[in-house]
């Protein structure tokens, strides 16, 4: 009897894990607009280029992280993503 409830008992925990697997809803959240990866471009002079989906561009000098230049739609966010992925260069 004993032998039989080990093996039985695996099977169970294994069926209930597999079933709330299943079930578990899909997330429906919106993309955050602060969670955009921009596309970095070095130019030619060295400078660091960002642009966003909203067609906003930063562009930072090439050796701090500080901005020469913003166009477009650019929010404060965008600014901070840009300095963010500037400080890991």
């Amino acid at each position: 009897m004993r032998m039989l409830f080990a093996p039985l008992t695996a099977i169970a925990l294994l069926a209930a894990c597999q079933a709330q697997m299943e079930t578990a809803p899909a997330s429906t959240e919106p993309e955050r607009p602060m969670d955009e990866i921009p596309v970095q471009m070095t130019l030619a002079n060295g400078d660091r280029h960002y642009s966003f989906k909203s067609g906003c561009v930063v562009v930072l000098e090439p050796q701090r992280a500080v901005v020469k230049s913003e166009t477009g739609a650019c929010a404060l966010h965008h600014r901070d993503i840009a300095l963010l992925y500037a400080s890991g260069d």
